[in-house]
């Protein structure tokens, strides 16, 4: 048979050239439904493999992936757009609307601080999803300069696995105590459990680094924070 994509004549069940199957079904809404399911569900390859690996060995996953081996792998990127998106659909079923009162002022330092803080919050709900897909950057810088293995970009591939797993953890506890994700602890437990896993090797310090890795991290969402409060509240 002639593969459809290549022209490479075989009679394998996949083309040995370019990996193209052989039979290619008649695309309907059943295959593509079928196909969408099975990149998220099959535990062999996709999302639901990804996590498996994760939990089971994040350092050679993750070494595995940087060095080429990636048959199976969902891709960081999607990966960590389908946590995200995931953890934003059971945020927006279970999320128990807060009537927040208007503050009594007692000086205008108050005043302002609590403006810039409403500010900040109403900027991150309402842009959540691009908010948490960004924090892949402060968690990229933090493992780059403490650990320096890897390139910057390797690190933010790292980055995107790690933070797709806390996030999904996280609905664990969001669905009990609906802590904001970037104040769930759980998610920063996740952070070091990985961060730590990923980076280990032989020398003494490997929990100190993680913790500094880490600290860097919260820091740098908190100047985030800060900053976007600041910026908004002129806008309010």
């Amino acid at each position: 048979m002639i593969c459809i994509s290549c022209n490479n004549e075989h009679n394998e069940k996949f083309c040995p050239n370019c990996g193209e199957k052989s039979e290619v079904k008649k695309i309907t809404l059943t295959s593509i439904i079928e196909e969408a399911f099975s990149t998220i569900t099959n535990m062999d390859k996709g999302f639901l493999y990804n996590i498996k690996s994760l939990f089971k060995n994040p350092k050679e996953f993750t070494a595995d992936y940087i060095s080429g081996k990636r048959k199976g792998i969902l891709n960081p990127i999607s990966f960590l757009i389908i946590s995200i998106s995931i953890y934003l659909i059971i945020e927006t079923f279970f999320k128990v609307p807060v009537e927040v009162d208007e503050p009594v002022v007692h000086s205008v330092i108050y005043s302002k601080g609590y403006l810039i803080g409403q500010s900040a919050g109403e900027f991150i709900y309402s842009y959540s999803k691009y908010f948490f897909m960004f924090l892949i950057f402060p968690l990229a810088n933090s493992t780059k300069l403490v650990f320096q293995k890897y390139n910057y970009m390797e690190h933010i591939v790292i980055s995107s696995f790690i933070i797709g797993l806390a996030t999904l953890i996280s609905i664990i506890t969001f669905l009990f105590f609906k802590p904001p994700l970037v104040f769930n602890p759980i998610l920063y437990i996740i952070l070091f459990y990985l961060i730590y896993k990923i980076f280990k090797n032989q020398g003494e310090f490997n929990y100190l680094l993680t913790l500094v890795s880490l600290f860097l991290f919260i820091f740098q969402i908190s100047i985030i924070i800060l900053t976007v409060g600041i910026v908004m509240s002129y806008f309010n």
